[in-house]
């Protein structure tokens, strides 16, 4: 769903986070580079996922300790952002079946390429499921309603990748690694840290 007022300043630290930060940029660049290799090994699934550190946003260390920087997600957000996926989709491809994570909000931008979340409504099944086209931001663009989606708990959904170019996007979750419940259209379920497997016929975005 399109962002709405209240979601716009968690959203705002994120973007700055994700593209205006080297160290962060340098990590989901190689994360990416990663999943371009792993999808040119083979034909199906068409998307291919993995995980990068939650403290890259949350500044929170293993230990628990806040880190110093100022600049990180913190304070009262810091349990609507305890997930990190990287998700690539080869172009003008969709993900085989819609899920939906029973347990955790996902917040999505766009990092390179374009495409549309086919979204649910809550309490409906997945076969009413509507597109939203997302796109990736410009050198000066800054509306986060064009880059961003929000999936709320419990949505079916499922992406789907323009043609020009693979569709590389980042995705927040409220719910953590160990926590997350991942489910999908046929019948399968993921609890946990087994929904992040890379290069799973049910690897989730």
């Amino acid at each position: 769903m399109k962002p709405d007022h209240e979601s716009l300043p968690l959203l705002h630290r994120l973007h700055q986070r994700v593209f205006a930060d080297p160290e962060v940029r340098a990590v989901l660049d190689a994360g990416f580079a990663q999943l371009a290799e792993e999808l040119g090994t083979r034909r199906e699934p068409p998307h291919a996922t993995c995980t990068v550190p939650i403290e890259l946003f949350t500044g929170i260390g293993q230990d628990g300790i806040a880190a110093a920087s100022e600049d990180r997600v913190a304070g009262g957000q810091h349990d609507q952002v305890r997930l990190c996926r990287l998700f690539l989709l080869r172009r003008g491809t969709r993900m085989a079946v819609p899920e939906r994570h029973r347990n955790s909000v996902q917040r999505l931008v766009s990092y390179r390429g374009s495409g549309s979340i086919h979204q649910g409504v809550p309490g409906c099944g997945p076969e009413w499921l509507r597109p939203r086209a997302i796109h990736s931001p410009g050198a000066d663009e800054s509306d986060l309603a064009r880059h961003w989606d929000i999936v709320p708990a419990g949505v079916w959904h499922f992406p789907e990748a323009d043609g020009a170019e693979d569709w590389a996007t980042v995705t927040f979750h409220s719910a953590a690694e160990g926590e997350i419940v991942d489910e999908f259209r046929n019948g399968n379920v993921t609890p946990g840290v087994q929904g992040i497997q890379r290069g799973s016929d049910e690897a989730t975005n």
